[in-house]
C-alpha cells in the first residue's frame, strides 16, 4: 500500500511544481513558436535575396536580412534557456524532496529494523522465565510478522525512491547539458551579428553607397575566396586536399543526407586536429591487434581489436590493394577503469571509422559515389561516410542542438550529457563550425 501511495503521489508533487510555472511556461513556448515561424520567414527571405544576383542594394538588404535571422535566433535562445533554467529549478527542488523522503525513508528503516532485532531476540522460553502470559507472546510474535512486512515495504519504497533520484538527475544532467549548449549557439549568433554589422558599415563606407565602386569589393572578394579554395585543409591519415574541394565534397555529402557542410568540415578539421595530437599507428600483428608509432616507431598496445575489427581490417585493405602492415590507423588512447584497460584504436581515415563501422557504411558509401568499392583513406568517400552516420545520429541541418549532440556521439558514442569527452569534443566542433561556416560565406558570395 505505501509502494502504490508513494508512486501515485509522486507524479502529484512533480504537477504540483510544475504548476507554478504552468502559466509563464506556455507563454514562453507561443514566443518560441512564434520566433520559429519569423526566423523560418527570414530565411526564406535570406534565401530568396541571395538568388536575386550580386549588387550593391542587395548585397546590403541580403545583410540586413542575416543580421535580424541572427538577432531573432537569438531572442529564441534566450526564451529556450530561461525555459531550461526553469526546468533546472523544478528538477532541483525535486532532487531536494526526494533526497529528504530517502533520508526519511532510511531513518524507518533503522527504527524497523531496531525493534525486528529486539523481537527477534525472544524465544518461548524467555518469555516464560520472565514470567510473561504466553497470550502476550504471541502476541508480540504478531508484531514481528508486521514489523516483517514493514521491512519488506520500506525496501521496495527505497529502491523506488533511490531509481526516481537518479532519473531525475539523468533529466537534469540532461536540461543542463542542452543549456550550454544553447548558450555556445547564442554567443556564436551574436558574433554572427557583429561581423555582418560590421561588413555592411565596411560597404557603406568602401562604396559610398555607389553602384560603381562596388565592383572592385567584388574582385576583391573573388580574390579572397580563389585564395580560400586553395587553402589547404588537412585530413587526418590521408593527403591533404585544397579547402574547395573539401567543401564540393562536402556540399555533395549534404544533398545526399541533409547535414550541412560547415558541420562536416568542423568534423573534419577537429579530427585532423586530433591526429597531430594522439598520432597514428600501424598494425604490427595481424593476431594480437599491437602496433607501433609511425612517428616515434615505439610499440603501442591495442591498437586495433583483434576479434571485432582486424579480420574486417585484413578484408578491407586486401580488396583495396593496401599494405595492412603500411596503412595507417589511429592508435589506442589509453583508458582504465579500476587499473582495467579499455577501449581499442584502429580508426581509419580522414572520417575515423573502426572497420566494423566502415562495414555497416560501406555499400551505402560506393552506391552514394557511384563505385562498385568504397575506400575509407579517400577523402571523398570518408566525407559521405561521415554524413550518412551524422544523419543517422540525428544531425539536422539549422538546428545546433541536434548536430552538437550528434558530434559528441560520433566521438564517444554517448550523448553529451553522457561523456565528458564527448561534451567536450561536441563543444570544439560547435565553435569550429561558425568559423567554417563564415568561409563558405565567403565562397557562396564570389
Amino acid at each position: 500500500m505505501k509502494q502504490f501511495l508513494f508512486l501515485f503521489l509522486l507524479p502529484l508533487f512533480f504537477l504540483g511544481s510544475l504548476s507554478l510555472y504552468a502559466e509563464s511556461e506556455d507563454e514562453l513556448q507561443r514566443q518560441l513558436k512564434s520566433l520559429e515561424n519569423e526566423i523560418k520567414g527570414l530565411q526564406d527571405s535570406v534565401s530568396f535575396a541571395r538568388s536575386k544576383g550580386t549588387g550593391l542594394q542587395s548585397d546590403i538588404k541580403l545583410l540586413e536580412k542575416k543580421i535580424s535571422e541572427s538577432q531573432l535566433k537569438i531572442k529564441s535562445t534566450q526564451a529556450t534557456i530561461a525555459r531550461l533554467n526553469r526546468n533546472i529549478t523544478e528538477k532541483d527542488q525535486a532532487l531536494e524532496e526526494l533526497d529528504a523522503k530517502l533520508a526519511r525513508e532510511k531513518d524507518s528503516l533503522g527504527q524497523i529494523l531496531r525493534k525486528k532485532n529486539y523481537f527477534s531476540a525472544y524465544t518461548l522460553l524467555d518469555y516464560s522465565l520472565q514470567e510473561k502470559t504466553l497470550s502476550s507472546f504471541f502476541s508480540d510474535r504478531d508484531a514481528y510478522s508486521s514489523l516483517e512486512k514493514s521491512l519488506q515495504n520500506s525496501f521496495k519504497d527505497i529502491r523506488i525512491s533511490k531509481t526516481t533520484i537518479e532519473n531525475v538527475k539523468l533529466e537534469l544532467e540532461d536540461a543542463k547539458d542542452e543549456e550550454m549548449a544553447r548558450r555556445i549557439v547564442q554567443e556564436a549568433e551574436k558574433k554572427r551579428v557583429e561581423l555582418n554589422q560590421k561588413e555592411k558599415a565596411s560597404l557603406l563606407t568602401t562604396t559610398k553607397g555607389e553602384e560603381a565602386k562596388f565592383k572592385k569589393v567584388l574582385e576583391n572578394r573573388q580574390a579572397e575566396a580563389a585564395k580560400l579554395r586553395a587553402r589547404i585543409f588537412s585530413l587526418r591519415d590521408s593527403s591533404s586536399i585544397s579547402f574547395g574541394q573539401a567543401y564540393d565534397y562536402a556540399v555533395l555529402a549534404s544533398k545526399a543526407t541533409g547535414v550541412r557542410p560547415a558541420l562536416i568540415l568542423s568534423i573534419l578539421t577537429q579530427e585532423s586536429s586530433l591526429g597531430k595530437n594522439i598520432g597514428a599507428c600501424h598494425i604490427s600483428s595481424d593476431q594480437s591487434g599491437d602496433g607501433v608509432s609511425i612517428k616515434s616507431g615505439d610499440v603501442r598496445t591495442r591498437v586495433m581489436n583483434p576479434k571485432r575489427d582486424l579480420p574486417i581490417f585484413l578484408t578491407i585493405t586486401r580488396e583495396l590493394g593496401r599494405d595492412p602492415f603500411k596503412t595507417p590507423v589511429s592508435c589506442w588512447i589509453p583508458m582504465y577503469s579500476k587499473g582495467v584497460p579499455y577501449g581499442w584504436g584502429g580508426a581509419m581515415g580522414p572520417s575515423q571509422f573502426i572497420p566494423s563501422t566502415w562495414q555497416i557504411f560501406a555499400n551505402r558509401v560506393a552506391s552514394s559515389v557511384g563505385t562498385s568499392y568504397s575506400d575509407p583513406w579517400l577523402p571523398y568517400h570518408a566525407i559521405v561516410a561521415m554524413a550518412m552516420y551524422l544523419s543517422d545520429l540525428g544531425a539536422v541541418s539549422g538546428n545546433e542542438t541536434s548536430e552538437r549532440t550528434a558530434a559528441c556521439k560520433y566521438y564517444s558514442g554517448s550523448s553529451c550529457s553522457r561523456s565528458q569527452d564527448g561534451a567536450s569534443y561536441g563543444n570544439q566542433v560547435m565553435k569550429r563550425v561558425y568559423g567554417i561556416q563564415a568561409d563558405i560565406d565567403t565562397l557562396q558570395k564570389s
